[in-house]
Parts: structure tokens; sequence; C-alpha cells
């Protein structure tokens, strides 16, 4: 009996909750006048399959009469903010969003990041929400009020348009920008093609992103030997003048 008890308390804490969710994303007056449409996901655990549904049937309204300025709020809650920041501007890039700026951070507790942009509408929730869990971090909550606020945790978070250093691989990056993964080698090896003039500029990071290392270099090189740090995670490679300098790619050769 007591099971049936706790089973039940656990299914209508469900259900408020996800009720809760849903009043706040769409209003209300909405909910009431679609509560039979609104009946199959009640008691939906998924935030990402709530949104799906809710814009699938027209129920989120994320578009004005004009452009204007608008201020989402993202909250995360593993406090990781070199991290969570790139993480968050890497996102919004993929979703074609470049001009924007913070207005307000915050890291008591739980570091907190208000952006301003001009836009003829809210950020996409359901798209951001994919994008992002996509990059290791969970949404857990969005609320909205004036604006759209965001709360997730990233703990679990990486950078997925790293390279995996080998034996050996060639890299083409028409940006000029390349992130690899050690793979736990200890040292690397880098090299260029012989028509480009590259001057090394390499950062090394640990798991958080915190800078444990950077190479720069003011002369031409066509090679360069250096050993990891142990506790590096990611390796960002790039020119220290122009990405010009290397634009015929590079060899990496990572060794024990």
């Amino acid at each position: 009996m007591k099971k049936i008890f706790l089973l039940i308390l656990i299914t209508l804490s469900v259900y408020a909750n996800n009720s809760t969710f849903i009043k706040n994303l769409i209003g209300q007056q909405k909910y009431k006048n679609y509560y039979e449409l609104l009946k199959p996901i009640l008691n939906e655990k998924s935030i990402i399959k709530t949104l799906e549904y809710l814009q699938n049937n027209g129920l989120i309204d994320l578009f004005f009469d004009k452009p204007k300025n608008i201020h989402p709020t993202f909250i995360f809650k593993d406090n990781n903010p070199i991290f969570d920041t790139k993480t968050l501007y890497t996102t919004l890039q993929y979703m074609g969003y470049y001009y924007y700026y913070p207005i307000e951070i915050s890291k008591a507790n739980n570091y907190k990041i208000t952006i301003e942009m001009k836009s003829s509408h809210y950020i996409d929730p359901l798209l951001f929400s994919n994008l992002i869990t996509k990059r290791g971090c969970e949404i857990l909550n969005i609320k909205k009020t004036k604006d759209y606020t965001y709360i997730i945790d990233c703990k679990n978070q990486f950078l997925n348009a790293t390279q995996t250093v080998d034996k050996k691989i060639k890299l083409l990056n028409a940006k000029g920008i390349y992130w690899i993964n050690p793979n736990g080698f200890k040292k690397i090896l880098i090299s260029t093609s012989k028509l480009d003039n590259w001057y090394p500029h390499i950062v090394f990071f640990d798991t958080n992103l915190n800078i444990l290392n950077i190479i720069s270099k003011h002369n031409p090189q066509r090679f360069i030997y250096l050993k990891i740090p142990a506790e590096c995670r990611y390796i960002k490679i790039t020119d220290t003048f122009s990405k010009v300098n290397f634009k015929r790619g590079i060899y990496i050769k990572g060794i024990q």
C-alpha cells in the first residue's frame, strides 16, 4: 500500500511540475483554452519532448510584429564561467546569432549571464535546447516572463569540434583555428606546408578550459615539437598574426 501511495505522489508531482512548466511557456489563458490538447504531455518528464509537442501544435509564440531588443538569461548550475560562456556563444552562433553582448554577469552560487540582442523573435527554445544538449549539457528548466531564462547544467560539457590526435593526421580549416584532443599523447609534432609562413600560437587547456600554457612565436616555423601538459584536455592551434599564414592546413603527429 505504501508503494502504491508513493507512486501516486510521484506521478502527481511530475504532472504538476510539467503543468507549471507549460503554463509558464504558453500562458495561463492558452493553457486553459487548449487543455484537452495538452493532456498527452502533462506527465511528460522530458523538457525537449514537451517543447517539440508545443511547437508542433503551434502553442509557443516566438515572433514579434517588428524587431526589438530581447534579453535572454542563462543560468549555469555547474558554475564554470569560461567553458559555459564558450558553450553558450558557440551554440548561439550555430543558430545564426552573431550580434549580441552581455549586459549582466554574476558568478555568485551559479554562473548567470544576460545578453542583449535585436531580433524579430525570441530564441527558439527547442532548437537551443537540442543544440546545447549535443554539447553534453542538460536543460533543467525554462522560465518565461518578459524574456526567457534558461537553467542549464553543463557539468558534462565538451568541445564537439575537436580533432583527435593520432600517429599522424592532416587537418584543413578555412577559419585557421584548430581544436585538438591530445588523446593521451605526451608530445606533439605540428608541421605546415613549405608554401606557408606559420607563426605558431598554441594554447593548452584543461578540462574546464583553464589555460595551462601558451606558446607564441614571432618567427615563421615549418615544424614545432612540444610537450603536452599532463592535465591537458584541449589544444588550440592557430597563427599569431593571420589565418592566411597557414591556409594550406597542418599535419599533426602524436608522440608518446
